[in-house]
């Protein structure tokens, strides 16, 4: 973490301790809620948290990610150009089966390939954006149930570069490919990434939202 952060955090409606544990550990506690009275999603809780931030430059990190001190220091780095926007790194799961390394390692290199043609799709589990452009584009879109991170990615670059380093790796929970199953997994986003693309907004994503 660097120096000086403020640390968010933005709770969707948790059953368990997780608001009193933040409100002693945090410098702000916010309930996911929609800005627009929407229906709650994984964007509106983002922006709920990203509405307090006071610094130059935000990091999402979703509950059950563990994204290196590399990210921050290489993040910090990136953003000393007037130019960079957003920056992201490698996603892959704890404690998982080489089949499954081998599937997210693909996945990864397409977003990779993604940016370098100029459509960064960079995933918002652990990813980092300079406050006053996330704030020009009014941040994630709260309608969108799935691909809001895609989307963000594709209209904040519309202000400068986003960089995507492989050399920065965050550890995510493995439980929906324990739940689903690497096929099941690969249908879903595969058909969540295809509504994007076609410019679809998913109305429903259980994978990530009744887990």
């Amino acid at each position: 973490m660097l120096p000086h952060a403020q640390v968010i955090v933005a709770d969707g409606g948790s059953s368990d301790k997780t608001v009193s544990i933040a409100q002693k550990l945090a410098d702000k506690v916010c309930l996911e809620n929609g800005h627009k009275k929407v229906r709650p999603s994984i964007g509106a809780g983002r922006n709920a948290g990203a509405r307090h931030a006071k610094r130059e430059w935000i990091v999402f990190c979703d509950a059950d990610n563990t994204p290196p001190k590399l990210f921050f220091t290489r993040m910090a780095s990136a953003f000393r150009d007037p130019g960079v926007v957003g920056f992201g790194g490698k996603v892959m799961p704890k404690d998982s089966t080489f089949l499954q390394n081998w599937f997210f390692e693909i996945l990864n290199l397409i977003v990779q390939l993604a940016t370098l043609f100029g459509r960064p799709v960079i995933a918002g589990n652990a990813a980092a954006y300079k406050k006053k452009d996330f704030d020009a584009v009014h941040g994630f879109d709260e309608e969108m149930e799935a691909s809001e991170d895609q989307d963000l990615c594709v209209r904040i670059a519309t202000r400068g570069k986003v960089i995507y380093d492989p050399a920065v790796v965050t550890f995510t929970s493995n439980r929906r490919l324990k739940k689903f199953g690497l096929f099941g997994l690969t249908w879903d986003w595969g058909k969540t990434t295809l509504n994007f693309m076609l410019g679809i907004k998913t109305k429903r994503y259980a994978i990530i939202r009744e887990i």
